[in-house]
């Protein structure tokens, strides 16, 4: 941000010592705006979503950095489901949900459309009940990671 106002200022001086003044009032407002801009992108990265999955459940934790947790919501591991759902319009991208009975969550909200089918793979695989994952590793027949 000093760089760009330095340079940005420093342009909109050298023209107002020239006599075209009125680049001043435009530099400052363009300044404002990024400034604007990048508090607005810093406060919006500290939202936090977190999934633990244990044995026979998962548990989704909604919350901003500093601020601590604040929603947690606990779905059985056995009958929860990732689905990608389309958006309410064709131009917005689809939604991850985790769903289980009537209850839904939505997750990945900042995650581009690539990201999001990704993360429904990878939960996918690890969505199987608890009960499977652990006779799986009991068995020595738990797959490879990627």
């Amino acid at each position: 941000m000093a760089g760009i106002s330095t340079v940005s200022l420093g342009i909109a001086g050298f023209l107002a010592w020239r006599g075209f003044w009125p680049v001043l009032p435009w530099a400052g407002l363009e300044l404002a705006g990024l400034g604007a801009a990048l508090w607005i992108s810093i406060r919006r990265n500290a939202y936090r979503e977190v999934l633990r999955f244990e044995n026979d459940r998962l548990r989704v934790e909604l919350g901003m950095l500093g601020r601590g947790v604040q929603s947690v919501c606990d779905l059985p591991r056995g009958s929860t489901r990732a689905l990608l759902e389309p958006g309410a319009t064709a131009n917005e991208s689809r939604r991850l949900l985790l769903s289980s009975g009537p209850q839904r969550i939505e997750i990945g909200r900042c995650l581009i459309e690539e990201e999001k089918v990704a993360l429904q793979k990878r939960l996918k695989e690890l969505l199987r009940p608890g009960w499977e994952h652990c006779s799986a590793e009991a068995a020595g027949t738990v797959p490879a990671e990627t």
